[in-house]
């Protein structure tokens, strides 16, 4: 696993416009944008859908979720259910390395699990995001750390098995 002096180093994860900071052994990632996934909303007749398909993955409709002011903090108060979290942060992953997302432990001990699938080598995006189950009530501040993202080295990839799919250089969402 790599220290965030080695991550910061290798530059995996974009930091520009981070709002996070190095973390031990990762990099604390800050809280963008949070989504609703999925379910029915004002308006609909019916239940959005995701697919996972042999070729393709067609994702379940998003519903924004706005920031409310509580005791003069901005955020978004979640309730129990999944949510679409976009981090500032985004990555660059080398050909021998691999990520995943862990949630901190301040979020899980409100709650909260971040779910990440691995971030595999090639992957590159300017605004990492992932999954949030959330199991009771829990107000996130606007670019507070909720996330951290970790990298462990792996075999060299060849050039032609780097990642190239669907989800390349973007998370096919408005960000």
């Amino acid at each position: 696993m790599l220290n965030a002096e080695q991550i910061l180093e290798q530059g995996l994860v974009k930091i520009e416009n981070s709002k996070g900071k190095p973390a031990q052994v990762g990099y604390d990632l800050s809280a963008k944008l949070i989504n609703l996934v999925g379910g029915i909303h004002m308006g609909d007749s019916k239940p959005s859908i995701g697919m996972v398909l042999k070729d393709k993955t067609i994702l379940n409709t998003y519903k924004p979720i706005f920031t409310n002011m509580i005791d003069g903090f901005e955020g978004w108060l979640l309730h129990p259910g999944a949510y679409d979290i976009t981090f500032h942060e985004g990555c660059k992953i080398a050909s021998n390395r691999v990520g995943m997302i862990r949630q901190r432990s301040s979020l899980l001990r409100n709650g909260a699990i971040i779910a990440s699938s691995i971030f595999d080598p090639g992957f590159t995006t300017e605004n990492m995001g992932t999954i949030m189950i959330v199991t009771a009530t829990i107000f996130i501040e606007k670019d507070a750390c909720v996330g951290q993202m970790y990298f462990h080295e792996c075999s060299s990839v060849a050039d032609e098995n780097l990642y190239n799919g669907q989800f390349a250089n973007d998370k096919q969402r408005n960000i």
